[in-house]
């Protein structure tokens, strides 16, 4: 009877152990899945993340470089001398555009010449028929004409007229020698479009 007490104590004992042994695995069973998502977290890798693209700084248009215009000095004409003379004033020539005028006709003195460009950016032209004549040893002529005059703050105005122009008898002249001059210019403002803006004609030179 004593070894049968016994027996059933130390089987009691056991069954107490084992389920000791059962409750502490469950505990760290359960503290392992509270803990699995800190740790994911912790262990987790940052997404590389590509840098942020700084855009290029954008030029602004008035900063560019304004390329002149090729050089141009041609008298042969009425037209390629007034192409002449506004290639000079696009260019800022001023006084290479001031020669085209004859000497003894200057339009007003340089300084004013020259301060009534100064807020120009460029000058477009357009040509009509130039009407020639001669007479008393000197050939005359009258050139229709449009141009467009661009300022430098971007707006933009129209004119048209007539230029007369002369060339005294090459084979005459004494020195100084005197190309093909401009005598004098008459403009006025156009309220129609730059490409219609060119008289039809003018009168005799």
């Amino acid at each position: 009877m004593f070894k049968l007490l016994q027996t059933h104590k130390h089987d009691r004992q056991k069954a107490e152990i084992m389920h000791y042994r059962h409750l502490v695995l469950c505990s760290i069973a359960a503290l392992a899945l509270d803990l699995s998502p800190l740790l994911a977290q912790e262990t987790k890798q940052p997404e590389a993340t590509a840098p942020a693209e700084t855009p290029a700084p954008k030029q602004s248009a008035e900063a560019a470089p304004q390329t002149p215009p090729e050089y141009l000095d041609n008298r042969s004409t009425p037209e390629t001398l007034i192409q002449s003379y506004y290639n000079a004033i696009n260019r800022g020539e001023y006084a290479r555009a001031y020669s085209y005028y004859s000497p003894d006709n200057p339009p007003q003195p340089f300084p004013q010449f020259q301060a009534g460009y100064e807020n120009t950016a460029s000058v477009e032209v357009r040509f009509g028929k130039a009407v020639g004549e001669g007479a008393a040893g000197s050939a005359y002529w009258s050139q229709p004409l449009a141009i467009k005059s661009a300022a430098k703050d971007g707006t933009a105005t129209v004119f048209n007229g007539c230029y007369r122009l002369r060339l005294a008898n090459p084979a005459i002249q004494g020195v100084p020698y005197v190309p093909l001059s401009i005598l004098d210019g008459t403009l006025e403002k156009s309220e129609k479009p730059f490409e219609e803006s060119v008289p039809e004609g003018c009168e005799a030179p």
